[in-house]
């Protein structure tokens, strides 16, 4: 027997994975609680049923088994007793070209609790819709149609081995992608191309070439469905890495498929994706050969748009990388704190969720993190949020742990930090913080005015002073400000003996900062990379030179990427580096006045148990000549003189507490580390 009943949110009453039904209805169908029952929308479903006391006859169904069903509330669905069995295995063979490793729990997580039957196809939407798998069912043990379970086994089967070229109506689901910048910007050009088909037809140009170049894990392929499924196109694409290492013909074959999928005059985009696949061969693989053939053919076809995709547009042959072919190409660009909100949002719809979830501040400490990286993070607090106390909602503190776990996937090849360092750690130098926060918070804070006024922000500081006297800590500071990603690199790490090697450290430090602005890149001792050049010096310390000034130079624009240098010996900078446009702020950083030393030690002892009697604006007037460093030095020492003289009391245990005295003992212990210093230390004395 069967009902027909409306669709209604559940109480809280009824777990996530069993279907509420009241006492009328059960009597009904005839069942008892603890019986399973199916429930019929789009697609059907199976659970265990649970009683709603004095609810209206109606079916309450939780979130996770109404979107499996394609049900909403206020729908009307049918109900009616289960006979089905649970599915002891099932076979699935995939429809389209991705890696499945390790899926099958994944896949059996999403199909959980669905009826299956032979020759169904299935969908299983992964990464918050980032990822679309698509299968056709094989085969289903004991019986078709089952319903999958938790002891159902699994098995992906292949397309035969053969890659696959999928044509087919972008899903109506892939309008739903978040709408970042660089969707916007790829649907304009799209749908400018298919809406004045008949003028850019007469003006000779009716198809076009895209090369699409971002960092794995960014959504190139959603971006290329989503704008196919917003401009009414069809979608066809085919994927390089899945054809190399295929026999010639079978490359030609699948090739010439793509060719014929194509109607002319039918709006159309063709997705050539993992294009570095086909290797910076400069056109001469077999493989790069034939793609350099289909791409012409392509674009021989009007209304049609040809997108390729890649991760490392160095490795696609530079023989598609011109005009006729590929004739622009656009970066992904990096997820802006309202994109990294609505993609979180998103992928965690279907999680229980506490009160104190503040998406917009969790997203302000992403810099850098693509989809991919924010659905790992996603799942990390949603798992610890399980370990913790099983089924429960997921707490802010959830998300602060896996932000620490978790790192973003460009950044892995890189010594990146978050600082949270504050300006009021920071003790004096007040003329080179305002020039920091001109140079690096306001380019990033107020990026519109500097358009408005029409200039550009100073691409670089170089800080100079003697050694201690807070260089990197301005640095660190400089970039928690700005919430920019803070990339560390120490001068002399960039140096290689090899040929090109230096060169393409710099390149690769510079490519994985723009991917990841905003970005603070600090090059510590950068007189070591960058010494005044020679006629006769051929060495790495020049072509490194060459390749920063090629970078700074904005051959490749440096949008939201500020680089801070510092150094001991400014003297020995090569002259070309410091001119405007490259590291044009040079900000000194001098030993700290009376004002600042007494700022200084009331930083450092700030956490510090000190006595009352303490006087320092009296060891301010007896430390000068000391830098920042010499200052935190000379605190410390008076701390572990406190320490040492409560171990070795033989009296009742105490808290050590820092008096005059261990400070007197401290200065006698501690001295000016700088020439400068010392120099200014002994003029005091006299």
């Amino acid at each position: 027997m069967n009902v027909r009943v409306p669709v209604r949110e559940p109480p809280t009453s009824v777990p996530g994975d069993r279907i509420g039904l009241p006492d009328a209805v059960l009597a009904d169908l005839g069942i008892g609680l603890g019986d399973s029952v199916v429930v019929e929308g789009a697609h059907r479903v199976v659970a265990s049923v649970v009683a709603v006391d004095g609810g209206p006859e109606a079916v309450f169904v939780p979130e996770r088994l109404r979107r499996t069903a394609g049900l909403e509330p206020g729908d009307t669905a049918t109900v009616g007793v289960s006979d089905l069995p649970v599915a002891s295995s099932l076979t699935l063979r995939l429809r389209q070209s991705v890696d499945l490793e390790r899926s099958e729990d994944a896949i059996r997580q999403r199909l959980d609790r669905r009826v299956v039957a032979v020759g169904d196809e299935v969908e299983v939407t992964r990464l918050g819709g980032a990822l679309t798998l698509r299968f056709d069912v094989r085969t289903v043990a004991p019986s078709s149609p089952a319903v999958v379970g938790g002891e159902t086994e699994i098995t992906v089967a292949d397309d035969d081995g053969k890659p696959a070229v999928v044509d087919e109506s972008p899903r109506s689901d892939a309008e739903d992608v978040v709408e970042t910048a660089t969707f916007e910007r790829l649907r304009e050009v799209v749908s400018t191309r298919f809406d004045a088909a008949e003028t850019f037809e007469s003006a000779g140009s009716p198809t076009l070439g895209l090369l699409l170049h971002g960092p794995r894990g960014s959504g190139k392929t959603t971006l290329v469905e989503a704008v196919a499924a917003v401009t009414g196109a069809r979608l066809v694409r085919v994927s390089a890495a899945r054809l190399r290492g295929e026999r010639a013909g079978d490359q030609s074959d699948q090739l010439d498929r793509v060719v014929e999928a194509v109607a002319a005059g039918e709006p159309t985009v063709v997705l050539l994706d993992d294009l570095e696949a086909l290797g910076a061969d400069d056109g001469g693989g077999a493989l790069a050969d034939r793609f350099r053939s289909t791409l012409d053919e392509l674009r021989a076809v009007d209304r049609t748009v040809v997108i390729g995709a890649t991760t490392d547009r160095g490795g696609v042959p530079s023989a598609l990388r011109r005009g006729g072919r590929f004739d622009r190409e656009i970066a992904v660009e990096p997820l802006t704190t309202a994109e990294r909100r609505a993609a979180l949002e998103s992928l965690c719809e279907g999680a229980p969720l506490a009160m104190d979830v503040d998406f917009e501040a969790v997203a302000a400490r992403l810099n850098g993190y693509v989809f991919a990286d924010l659905a790992v993070l996603a799942d990390a607090a949603l798992e610890r949020a399980v370990c913790r106390e099983g089924r429960t909602a997921v707490r802010m503190a959830d998300f602060d742990a896996a932000v620490d776990d978790t790192e973003p996937t460009g950044l892995r090849e890189v010594t990146v930090e978050f600082p949270a360092v504050g300006w009021d750690e920071v003790g004096g130098l007040d003329e080179a913080k305002r020039e920091l926060v001109r140079a690096v918070y306001w380019p990033l804070e107020y990026a519109d005015r500097f358009a408005a006024m029409g200039i550009d922000p100073p691409s670089g500081v170089l800080l100079y002073g003697p050694p201690g006297t807070g260089k990197t800590l301005l640095a660190r500071a400089a970039a928690s400000l700005s919430d920019a990603n803070f990339i560390p690199v120490n001068g002399p790490e960039l140096l290689d003996k090899y040929v090109g090697a230096s060169e393409q450290a710099v390149r690769d430090l510079f490519a994985t900062a723009r991917e990841n602005a905003p970005a603070v890149v600090f090059f510590d001792e950068v007189d070591a990379i960058s010494p005044k050049r020679r006629g006769d010096d051929t060495g790495a310390g020049e072509r490194v030179v060459s390749q920063l000034l090629t970078e700074l130079d904005g051959l490749e624009p440096l949008t939201d990427v500020v680089v801070i240098a510092a150094t001991n010996r400014p003297d020995n900078i090569d002259e070309a580096l410091l001119r405007p446009g490259r590291i044009e702020k040079a900000v000194e950083t001098p030993l700290p006045d009376r004002d600042a030393r007494r700022e200084i030690l009331g930083i450092h002892a700030r956490e510090m148990p000190v006595a009352s009697g303490v006087d320092f604006d009296a060891l301010a007037d007896r430390t000068a000549g000391y830098s920042g460093g010499d200052l935190s030095a000379l605190v410390r020492e008076a701390g572990l003189l406190a320490i040492e003289d409560a171990i070795v009391d033989d009296g009742p245990p105490v808290e050590p507490t820092v008096g005059p005295d261990h400070f007197e003992r401290a200065l006698a212990e501690t001295s000016p580390s700088t020439r400068d210093g010392r120099a200014d230390a002994e003029r005091s004395s006299e």
